[in-house]
């Protein structure tokens, strides 16, 4: 169950946060991807749980990009 709810939250956090760091939405998600590989340890884990991040980042990746929108319509 614990693994469930880490990979629904954890990598779209994570992918906001990066975003928040590189400035740079595809560096973010890849590195989220690769954070979430090394956590979960590969590929060792059903399949569910692997699209369960897989999907989450890209949720993570939706919300970092609309906060980017935001924040570029504040700047002007």
């Amino acid at each position: 169950m614990q693994e469930i709810l880490i990979a629904l939250l954890v990598p779209a956090i994570i992918t906001v946060v990066f975003t928040r760091v590189t400035y740079n939405t595809f560096v973010s998600f890849a590195l989220t991807l690769l954070f979430m590989w090394a956590v979960f340890g590969g590929l060792d884990h059903p399949i569910h749980l692997i699209l369960l991040t897989i999907l989450s980042a890209v949720v993570g990746f939706y919300l970092s990009k609309k906060t980017q929108k935001q924040n570029k319509k504040k700047m002007k």
